[in-house]
């Protein structure tokens, strides 16, 4: 939720995202709340690779298991948040964590800077999305 001089907004998930450090809040507004379903008896899970403990995601994955869709999201394979489509369709389809974990860095688009090459996070992000499967189907 949204706040501003021109009143109260809602702001879905996937759209609050523009850009690199870019939100679709107006200059005037202020996020004001944050609404996260229960997970409802699904399992889940989230792992990050830092480089330092209070540094920002090398690569992060979240992961939910259980219920109608698996949803896998990675953070640092694009400009943008995005979902691991590969990854989803082959656990729906009934692929094994390993087996669903190597399709983590299809249709990604990795930056390369001084925290990793876009290859190192390619790779992070198979083996962090592997861990977050195996724990979120754990739980």
């Amino acid at each position: 939720m949204a706040r501003g001089p021109q009143g109260e907004r809602t702001i879905a998930g996937p759209d609050m995202f523009q850009g690199f450090l870019e939100t679709a809040l107006a200059p005037d507004e202020m996020l004001t709340e944050i609404r996260i379903p229960k997970a409802g008896g699904r399992g889940w899970s989230y792992q990050k690779f830092t480089r330092r403990s209070m540094d920002w995601a090398v690569v992060a994955v979240a992961a939910l298991t259980g219920g109608d869709a698996p949803a896998v999201g990675l953070v640092n394979m694009a400009s943008l948040p995005l979902r691991a489509g590969g990854t989803e369709a082959a656990l729906a389809a009934g692929a094994s964590p390993a087996e669903a974990a190597a399709l983590a860095a299809e249709d990604t688009d990795p930056p390369s800077d001084l925290a990793g090459s876009a290859d190192y996070r390619s790779h992070l992000a198979r083996v962090l999305t592997r861990r977050a499967l195996e724990e979120a189907l754990s739980r």
